[in-house]
C-alpha cells in the first residue's frame, strides 16, 4: 500500500525553527506509511531541498498572495487542492492558514490541520497596519475551515486562536537531544576552529537576522558586557535580510563578534558556547532554545518569549530588554547543567516522540474520513 502523502503548507523550507521542526519529524516518521510534501512560495532552491527530495517528499511551488492578490491566490490554492486530491493539508502559515485552509475546505479536503508556531504578528507599526488587517481577516477563518488545532505552546494557541485555544493540541518543539548531548572533545574542536581560546567566554545566538530576533540589542548588550570582560566573545549563527545592519553595528567590536553564517551542524555550535543568548521581541517556543537547554547551556531569554521555554533544568532566566539587566545576568552565568539531554528527552522534547503522535494522528485522521 502506498503511504499516506500530508501536505506540508509553508512559505519555505530554510532553515527557520518551525521548518527544522517539521524535518524532525518528517525524519522520524514512518515513510513506508506517512510522507510529505511541501507547498512553499519561494522559488530558489532551498536549505532543506535536496533532503527532502532524498526521503521521498515532493515539492510544489505558488507565488505568495503578496505577488499576486489574494483573490487570485485563493484561486489557485482551490485549483491546487482539487486536482492533486491530498487527505490531509497541514498549514504551518500562522494567520494565513485560514485562507489556505479555507480553500481546501472548498475544495473537499477532508483533514485540514493549523498548526501555530509563533505569539505575535511578524510586522507592526503603521506600514504594517493594511498587511495585519488582512490577516486578522484570514484569522477569523482558521477555527471554521480546521478539523485540527495544534500549537507549540499556550501563548502560540491564544494568540492564534483566541477563545478557541482551549480546543487546540500542545505539540511540543521535538529536537534530537541525543545530537546536542554535552561532548567535551566537540567542544574543544569547534572551539579551535572557531579561534575561541581557553579560558574566553563564548556567548551564543542562532537565529534569522530579522527584526523579531533582536540582533540590535543583542549587539548592544554583548557591547556593554565586553567594556569589562574582555575574555568574552558572541558567536551568531544565521542569515536574513537585517545580516549587513548588524554587521556594520558590530564592526567596532571586531573579532569578538563571530559571524558563522548559516549552519547545518547547529548541535556542535552549541558545545562551544558558554552560554546562550535570546532577547526576541516575541516568540512561541523557540527549536533553539530547546536544542540550547538539552546541551545543558545556561540559557539567557527575553521575558516576552513563552513560558513554556523553561524546561525547569534550573539554567534558564527570563530576563527583562533592558542593557544593564542582560549585562548583569551575563556576568553571573551558572554551570552547564549535567546529562541535560537525557533530562529534555524525558520531558518530552524528543523529536522521535512527537512524530509518533503525530504520525498516530494523521492514521487515525484518515481512517475516520
Amino acid at each position: 500500500m502506498a503511504p499516506l502523502r500530508v501536505l506540508h503548507v509553508l512559505h519555505s523550507m530554510n532553515c527557520g525553527g518551525a521548518e527544522t521542526l517539521i524535518m524532525h519529524l518528517y525524519r522520524g516518521m514512518d515513510r513506508d506509511k506517512i510522507q510529505f510534501d511541501f507547498l512553499v512560495n519561494v522559488f530558489d532552491e532551498m536549505f532543506y531541498e535536496r533532503e527532502i527530495e532524498s526521503l521521498g517528499g515532493r515539492i510544489y511551488r505558488m507565488p505568495f498572495l503578496t505577488r499576486v492578490s489574494p483573490p487570485v491566490y485563493a484561486h489557485r490554492l482551490y485549483r491546487f487542492f482539487r486536482t492533486h486530491g491530498y487527505a490531509v493539508v497541514h498549514s504551518h502559515l500562522e494567520t494565513t492558514t485560514g485562507l489556505i485552509l479555507r480553500e481546501a475546505k472548498r475544495a473537499g479536503v477532508p483533514v485540514r490541520i493549523a498548526h501555530s508556531h509563533n505569539s505575535r504578528f511578524t510586522r507592526t507599526g503603521l506600514t504594517a497596519l493594511p498587511e495585519n488587517l488582512f490577516k486578522t481577516y484570514c484569522r477569523a477563518w482558521i477555527v471554521p475551515s480546521a478539523t485540527k488545532l495544534f500549537s507549540c505552546s499556550e501563548l502560540a494557541s491564544s494568540w492564534l486562536y483566541g477563545r478557541h485555544a482551549a480546543q487546540s493540541t500542545l505539540l511540543p518543539n521535538g529536537i534530537d537531544a541525543s545530537a546536542c548531548a554535552f561532548d567535551a572533545d566537540v567542544r574543544r574542536a569547534v572551539r579551535e576552529s572557531l579561534g575561541v581560546r581557553d579560558g574566553e567566554t563564548l556567548f551564543g545566538h542562532v537565529g534569522r537576522f530579522n527584526d523579531q530576533k533582536n540582533h540590535a540589542f543583542l549587539i548592544e548588550a554583548f557591547r556593554a558586557f565586553a567594556a569589562d570582560h574582555p575574555d568574552s566573545r558572541l558567536l551568531l549563527a544565521g542569515e536574513g535580510e537585517l545580516m549587513q545592519q548588524i554587521r556594520a553595528e558590530a564592526a567596532p567590536l571586531g573579532e569578538r563578534v563571530i559571524f558563522a553564517g548559516l549552519r547545518r551542524d547547529v548541535p556542535r555550535l552549541l558545545q562551544a558556547m558558554d552560554c546562550f543568548l535570546l532577547p526576541s521581541k516575541f516568540e512561541g517556543l523557540p527549536l533553539v532554545l530547546v536544542e540550547a537547554q538539552a546541551a545543558g547551556l545556561p540559557c539567557l531569554a527575553a521575558d516576552t518569549v513563552s513560558s513554556m521555554a523553561d524546561l525547569g533544568l534550573g539554567a534558564f532566566q527570563f530576563v527583562p530588554l533592558q542593557v544593564e539587566e542582560w549585562t548583569r545576568r551575563m556576568a553571573k552565568i551558572p554551570p552547564r547543567v549535567p546529562d541535560a539531554a537525557a533530562l529534555v528527552a524525558q520531558k518530552g522534547f524528543d523529536c522521535r516522540l512527537q512524530a509518533r503522535k503525530l504520525q498516530a494522528y494523521y492514521l487515525e485522521s484518515v481512517g475516520g474520513v
